[in-house]
């Protein structure tokens, strides 16, 4: 189980940081939580998850292959 994101807003300890510090730039994490949640706000950014998705969509983003 990953997580990257939860309610409470920033969580920090030895072993995790939710959330987590490259959900940002990941598609695979902001597409879904946009069709899901795209209101919720990045408690550190203030964006909302559409709108980080958005900005996604403006950068070059190279595909992951098998």
């Amino acid at each position: 189980l990953d997580i990257v994101l939860w309610s409470g807003g920033v969580w920090r300890d030895s072993a995790l940081c939710v959330p987590h510090a490259a959900f940002r730039s990941r598609d695979f994490v902001l597409r879904p939580l946009a069709q899901i949640a795209p209101r919720w706000r990045d408690p550190l950014t203030a964006r909302t998850i559409r709108q980080l998705a958005m900005r996604l969509d403006k950068v070059d983003r190279t595909p992951i292959r098998s």
